[in-house]
């Protein structure tokens, strides 16, 4: 049934105003002789050419035959703030004859993917470079070429072969997910991934794509209440879902995402040894997705636990969803809690930790406590909660700054850093040496007690070119090359009041911290090597 919505004239439209659409729960494909699930995802209102274009996303729809791109319209004819959400055809040959309803679902799930970011961190994220990301939803490529492409603001989707047809990649939910994140982050933090990053931070990048492409498609409740019936074999009235049944309904999901595209399955069994020194992004990253999915798994266990066995399916699998969901916003809040490079494992457990801290301070439910324990388990050190802020050690300092200004002018926070010794100190900065990279940016986000908290982020880098014999001098460095290029940096987070309130640095300078980066000449070139066809496009999905 179509959903057309009352017109409005443009004044009508409201900020935070949103719309239903429907899109493909999962994929085009549903269980034997059923149609598809669908979905409803709420984005907000706004104007959309044919294309559809809008402030964000450009989609482009190819013809199947040539090259030319076939430009759809999603919204009522005149009024283009009018969003007519469409049901998808229920054959799998109607359905991939519908461009119309292709196009509604890559733009419904890209606009999701970036609200829940949005609403989550309090603030509009970026792209790198500014512009739209177009999506390409039906190229002229193979599925395993499907990917986003660092620099042009453009993400592929190409086709895989199920069931006699070519189905396009862009037509399963996670898939657009993944691949959206990886835009979002790139735009959020481009040192994670630019020619400097090393495969943790690379790793880093498939991981949290991974787990927000999988989360939430978990947050449907149709999706899991699915998934909990395949992995119980069917279920009867009274019927007991314990947690072998919780377990593998979760790891199935994700193995099946797996298996038809570019997310990697989840260890689920023993870590690998010395998984911390895999080359292979996609498969050091996998290892903390299994980390994620089994503390989803364990809060969803005791969620059930406290309702008791008086819950039927549905409320079983609503709490699933609920967990997902809060897990996701979890991993994503914490993302403004860690440092702008060279980013560790460590670091996203104490920004995930720290976020949630603030934003609620009492973990009723334990949600803090299984997220350590699962990173612990593979690994990670926990992250105590002694000074998690970073700022106990840098008592009594300096505010020579204007307020109005912290919000928006980088000179601002590079003054506040000059004019702390002890700050400066500990970001081990080089005196001669330019930041090469200042962001401020502020967000909102709304306390426990209902207020509405105003924040300041600012982050900064620094690159350092050295020759060989410096690096060796001031740091320990022993190279062949010529030059030898090293950088750290850092994020500050002030209050409303303009007050230091977390520190998260990567000291320029460190003799120790360099040298374990750096390693030696035959790491860095292996680091390279296998890191290379991941950098620039995210992301190949293997043979």
């Amino acid at each position: 049934m179509t959903v057309a919505y009352p017109k409005k004239s443009p004044g009508d439209i409201k900020a935070g105003q949103m719309v239903s659409v429907t899109v493909l729960a999962e994929g085009p494909i549903g269980a034997p002789g059923a149609p598809p699930l669908t979905a409803q995802v709420r984005i907000p209102v706004e104007r959309l050419r044919r294309g559809p274009t809008g402030h964000r996303y450009a989609v482009h729809i190819r013809k199947w035959r040539g090259t030319t791109v076939s430009p759809v319209t999603l919204t009522q004819q005149g009024d283009p703030w009018q969003l007519i959400s469409e049901p998808p055809a229920a054959g799998l040959r109607e359905l991939l004859d519908d461009t119309r309803f292709l196009a509604q679902h890559v733009y419904g799930v890209a606009m999701s993917t970036l609200d829940i970011f949005e609403t989550t961190l309090g603030r509009r994220m970026p792209w790198n470079p500014e512009g739209r990301v177009v999506l390409k939803a039906r190229d002229l490529i193979t599925a395993t070429d499907t990917g986003y492409e660092r620099g042009t603001n453009i993400i592929r989707f190409g086709s895989v072969d199920r069931m006699g047809y070519k189905v396009p990649t862009a037509l399963y939910r996670d898939i657009v997910a993944h691949e959206v994140t990886h835009a979002i982050l790139d735009g959020f933090r481009p040192a994670w991934a630019d020619h400097m990053a090393t495969t943790e931070q690379l790793a880093m990048h498939e991981a949290l794509a991974d787990i927000v492409a999988i989360l939430s498609v978990f947050s449907s409740r149709d999706v899991v209440a699915r998934q909990l019936e395949a992995a119980g074999g069917g279920f009867e009235a009274g019927q007991a879902v314990d947690d072998a049944i919780l377990m593998r309904s979760l790891f199935d999901f994700a193995r099946d995402l797996f298996a038809r595209g570019p997310l990697r399955e989840p260890f689920v069994g023993a870590v690998p040894e010395g998984w911390q020194s895999l080359l292979e992004p996609h498969a050091r990253g996998a290892v903390v997705v299994g980390a994620v999915l089994r503390a989803v798994q364990r809060l969803w266990s005791e969620r059930n636990a406290r309702f008791g066995d008086s819950q039927g399916l549905q409320q079983k699998a609503e709490s699933g969803s609920i967990v997902a969901t809060r897990v996701l916003r979890m991993v994503i809040r914490g993302l403004s809690y860690m440092p702008p490079v060279d980013v560790s494992w460590r670091d996203l457990l104490r920004g995930i930790i720290a976020a949630d801290l603030d934003m609620v301070p009492e973990d009723n439910h334990g949600y803090r406590e299984a997220i350590q324990n699962e990173f612990s388990a593979i690994g990670i050190r926990r992250v105590s909660l002694n000074n998690i802020s970073g700022v106990d050690n840098y008592q009594g300092l300096r505010y020579p700054i204007r307020l109005s200004a912290l919000g928006s002018d980088p000179q601002e926070v590079q003054r506040f850093v000059w004019e702390n010794p002890r700050l400066l100190e500990a970001a081990r900065l080089e005196r001669r040496t330019p930041l090469s990279s200042t962001r401020v940016r502020t967000s909102e986000r709304v306390s426990p007690d209902g207020f509405i908290i105003s924040e300041i982020g600012a982050s900064f880098i620094q690159t350092v070119r050295m020759s060989r014999r410096e690096a060796y001098v001031r740091l320990g460095l022993k190279t062949r090359r010529d030059f030898v290029d090293i950088r750290g940096g850092g994020l500050l987070r002030f209050d409303a009041g303009g007050r230091l309130v977390y520190a998260a640095l990567k000291p320029v300078m460190d003799r120790e911290r360099q040298g374990q980066m750096f390693g030696s000449d035959q790491h860095h070139d292996a680091e390279e090597a296998a890191s290379s066809g991941v950098r620039d496009k995210f992301h190949g999905t293997g043979d």
